[in-house]
Parts: structure tokens; C-alpha cells; sequence
């Protein structure tokens, strides 16, 4: 779940922020919640909601714009499989698709 500010900042074209939730079943209680890329060396977020379900293997997938891993690769930001699929990426390249998969348990 997320809520959003009614809130804009017309000057720094800055508003709208949102708050992530989930609910706890067992805790019976709301918190809140922020995931991150593990590809990036910097915490940057991903955003549950953006994204979209698959089926049981692939939880979900979102779409990465070439420009901005292009840019996140010259920074130095990105790690693992995204830095190399990155550096063959050009400004005109197609974007490329993140799968999110289920973490096994035991």
C-alpha cells in the first residue's frame, strides 16, 4: 500500500511523496517498507507498486530505461549482471527488463 502527500513544490518541481506500507498478518499492524536494487552499489529503491505480477517463479518485472543505466554504469553505481548488461547498453538501446524473483526459503 502507499500514500501520497498532496503536496508540490511548483519552483523545485519536487512533490507528491509517497509512503510505503505493508500489513503484518501475524503482528496484526501496518509498518512501513523500503526495498532496494541489489545491482545498484547505492541504495537505490525499487518501487513494489510499479511493478507488475507474472506468475509463481517470476514474482513481478519492471522495465530499466538504457539512458538511466547508462548513466548509473558511468557513476560507477551498478554491481554484478546489471554492470555488465550495462556496459554494452547505448543511448538508443532498448530498455531492459528486470525479472524479480521469490526468494526460497527452507
Amino acid at each position: 500500500m502507499e500514500t501520497i502527500k498532496n503536496e508540490y513544490d511548483f519552483d523545485k518541481q519536487r512533490g507528491f511523496s509517497k509512503d510505503f506500507f505493508m500489513y503484518d498478518n501475524e503482528q496484526n499492524s501496518f509498518s512501513g517498507y523500503t526495498v532496494y536494487n541489489g545491482d545498484y552499489s547505492i541504495k537505490k529503491e525499487i518501487y513494489m507498486n510499479s511493478m507488475r505480477p507474472f506468475n509463481h517463479d517470476i514474482g513481478s518485472w519492471q522495465r530499466l530505461e538504457a539512458p538511466d543505466l547508462i548513466e548509473a554504469y558511468e557513476k560507477g553505481q551498478l554491481k554484478g549482471k546489471l554492470k555488465e548488461i550495462a556496459a554494452g547498453l547505448h543511448e538508443e538501446s532498448n530498455p531492459v527488463i528486470m525479472l524479480v524473483k521469490h526468494k526460497k526459503t527452507k
